[in-house]
């Protein structure tokens, strides 16, 4: 394991939060434990010291063995003195009769109900809690009583509780170092696979994928590199396609002026008539060649975002008239038929009209050149504060599994056909780009030898961002 790794870092994160915790919650239980013996000892004490005084005053004052008897109902050790301090039982320690307590006590025991202590015995290391009791009679000091009582006991029970605790604090941190290390492995887990993932992807293996079955962040992060992966295998196909496509679209037209205007050049045509049609030929393919170049340089604005877009009020009924006036000249040299269907009233759009122009004609014009003996209704509408234009044909059709790329560029349903009718495969792409451009939505629907039907949904006004 790494000392830079994450699961290290983690791990001590976790372990420092833990005795952060731990630590100072020993420390309170340990405080606790002691002050609450301690009180229990020091109110005993205390209240063995008033049943004494009301005993010398009251109850035992005319007892001549008063002290002794005293002593003999007690466990703990006592000197009892006189109201100048001098010591008038057998005593204990220092404090033997005939011995006096010091000044210092005497004066205080003057103003204060106790004096409390604790003192250790050195032959024996006996830790001794006392107290000074005064005697008062009538406010005036007339005796009092040292009683001694040994808290090595406490002390033994205190020790035996610290080791407790500690022990108990090295088991937690035992269980808790075990824990962390799991806890740690397990979260960086998904982290270590989603580096070795994101280099598998940094060397192209852009089919690789992260595992991670979880719904929280890190989840949501591997999903993102898969996500991303595939992303770029799409880039890299449709790169390799889109230049496989470019390769081709561009060979045909130049193959016929090459070939056609070596004919011309090397003189081998019979007739003028045969020179005029030769040249027809070359024309055509130059102007396919050019619009080809020229929609593949719209294109490449669009999905740059190098897409200037000049918005204006635009009437829609003049719009789509015009349109269909202009179709009007292909459609008359076939069987094909426009009807028109436009609601009353309709308001006026606010977008780029050069724009919707463009992907309007490119729709009739599709729909044209795949209809034969047919009508191509177009419809406009305004619902829901959207403009919704409907252009249905009654063409061939188009196959359910081609229609999730026919916005595809170069994608075509009927290849040699769609080249006949001069398509650079390039038109639908443009009418995509253009409805995002324009914060629409196009849908298409179609059922085979019935017909194609583009719904295109524009809002009535172009957001300005």
């Amino acid at each position: 394991m790494k000392k830079n790794s994450v699961v290290t870092k983690l791990g001590i994160v976790i372990m420092l939060l833990f005795l952060s915790i731990l630590i100072p919650f020993a420390i309170l239980i340990d405080r606790i434990f002691l002050n609450v013996y301690s009180l229990y000892l020091d109110e005993n004490v205390r209240a063995l010291g008033d049943r004494i005084e009301v005993a010398i005053i009251e109850t035992m004052k005319d007892d001549p063995n008063v002290y002794s008897n005293i002593e003999s109902l007690t466990d703990h050790n006592l000197a009892f003195f006189d109201k100048n301090g001098f010591i008038q039982s057998e005593g204990y320690l220092e404090y033997h009769k005939g011995s006096k307590i010091s000044e210092d006590w005497l004066s205080r025991i003057q103003v204060e109900k106790y004096l409390a202590g604790e003192r250790v015995i050195p032959e024996t290391e006996e830790n001794i809690y006392y107290i000074v009791k005064p005697f008062m009679k009538d406010g005036n000091l007339s005796g009092g009583v040292i009683i001694f009582s040994s808290i090595s006991e406490i002390h033994d029970k205190m020790h035996a509780v610290r080791d407790w605790i500690i022990r108990t604090i090295l088991g937690a941190i035992i269980l808790a170092l075990g824990y962390t290390i799991f806890l740690s492995w397990r979260l960086s887990r998904p982290l270590v696979e989603m580096e070795k993932a994101t280099r598998e992807i940094a060397k192209g293996n852009l089919k690789t994928k992260v595992n991670v079955p979880s719904s929280d962040e890190i989840g949501s992060l591997a999903k993102a590199i898969n996500d991303l992966s595939v992303e770029l295998n799409d880039y890299r196909t449709n790169r390799s396609e889109f230049l496989a496509n470019i390769s081709h679209e561009l060979r045909t037209p130049t193959s016929y002026l090459k070939g056609y205007g070596e004919i011309i050049k090397n003189k081998r045509y019979e007739t003028p008539e045969e020179l005029e049609k030769y040249a027809s030929i070359i024309e055509s393919e130059a102007n396919r060649l050019a619009k080809l170049i020229q929609e593949l340089f719209e294109l490449s604005k669009m999905e740059e975002g190098s897409f200037q877009l000049y918005r204006q009020y635009i009437d829609i009924e003049d719009l789509v008239e015009s349109i269909v006036e202009k179709v009007n000249l292909k459609v008359n040299n076939t069987n094909n038929r426009i009807i028109l269907c436009l609601q009353p009233n309709l308001p006026d759009i606010y977008t780029d009209g050069l724009r919707l122009e463009q992907i309007l004609m490119n729709l009739v014009e599709n729909a044209v050149h795949y209809s034969e003996d047919g009508d191509i209704n177009i419809q406009v509408c305004f619902i829901e504060k959207q403009i919704q234009f409907i252009v249905r044909d009654e063409g061939p059709g188009i196959p359910q599994e081609d229609l999730p790329f026919i916005f595809n560029r170069f994608h075509r349903v009927e290849k040699s056909r769609a080249r006949n009718l001069g398509g650079s495969g390039l038109g639908l792409a443009i009418v995509s780009e253009l409805t995002k451009h324009l914060y629409g939505e196009i849908d298409v629907q179609s059922s085979i030898g019935k017909g194609t039907t583009f719904t295109l949904s524009l809002p009535i006004d172009l957001p300005k961002n």
